[in-house]
């Protein structure tokens, strides 16, 4: 089965490159085409993108937007050219860490939910998060993915309106297990998950199948800064250890 995922990118090789390694290799019985959306004029990487499958298609898509709207322009860039009934929609700072990850999410729509994703935001509505969700690709074109305001407060973020439009509708949607919602998960983790401080999204039995590091893009360029956070050279070194 093809199915096509959209992954923005912003001047970020490590993030890209990993997370599509991670896909490949994950991939099952599945058929992947990447279409990654570049928000910059940056061409530096592309190429080494594009090598780690035949199945890339590379947009180029330099825009002054920032934060959520440049993720959301680069999803809607993606989504013309989607051709497959389903579609991914996921940040460039994850990975797959399991060959039934995408087995499982599909499995849920087969069931009868209109979306499935792999974490929840944990602020606004819960929306299903659009750092990895499995959806109908025609309810993804058919609504706006732009964040919507009220005055200057974010009452939707990118994507949320697919799960305000379940809601809406009675429409079923389902999301995974996740650290990122749940903290007693931790405790029953393998033990290379248990201690590995980002989002980790559990199938029905309790196996992590999906990973997300959160503020990805930041974290690359150097313009992030908390305590106690999971960055970059700690991803790079877990998800090549991982990939073998």
């Amino acid at each position: 089965m093809r199915i096509d995922i959209v992954m923005p990118s912003y001047r970020s090789e490590y993030l890209t490159c990993l997370a599509i390694k991670s896909f490949e290799q994950n991939k099952s019985t599945f058929d992947f085409r990447y279409i990654v959306v570049e928000n910059s004029d940056d061409t530096s990487y592309r190429d080494k993108v594009k090598s780690i499958s035949e199945n890339v298609v590379w947009v180029q898509n330099p825009t002054n937007l920032i934060n959520s709207e440049a993720n959301a322009i680069a999803v809607e860039k993606g989504l013309e050219l989607v051709e497959t009934e389903l579609v991914f929609i996921c940040h460039n700072d994850v990975a797959a860490v399991d060959p039934s990850w995408m087995h499982f999410l599909l499995s849920k729509i087969n069931e009868g939910n209109k979306l499935v994703g792999t974490v929840l935001d944990n602020i606004r509505i819960k929306a299903v998060h659009i750092s990895g969700f499995l959806t109908y690709t025609k309810f993804a074109k058919e609504n706006n993915m732009y964040p919507t305001y009220e005055g200057s407060t974010q009452i939707l973020d990118v994507g949320d309106i697919l799960t305000q439009k379940c809601i809406e509708d009675g429409s079923s949607f389902f999301c995974c297990d996740n650290t990122e919602n749940n903290d007693l998960l931790v405790e029953n983790l393998d033990e290379e998950f248990k201690s590995f401080g980002v989002d980790r999204c559990l199938d029905d039995s309790g196996k992590v199948i999906f990973l997300h590091l959160g503020r990805g893009t930041p974290k690359s360029n150097g313009t992030y800064s908390k305590p106690n956070r999971i960055y970059l050279k700690d991803w790079v070194k877990f998800i090549v250890q991982k990939l073998g």
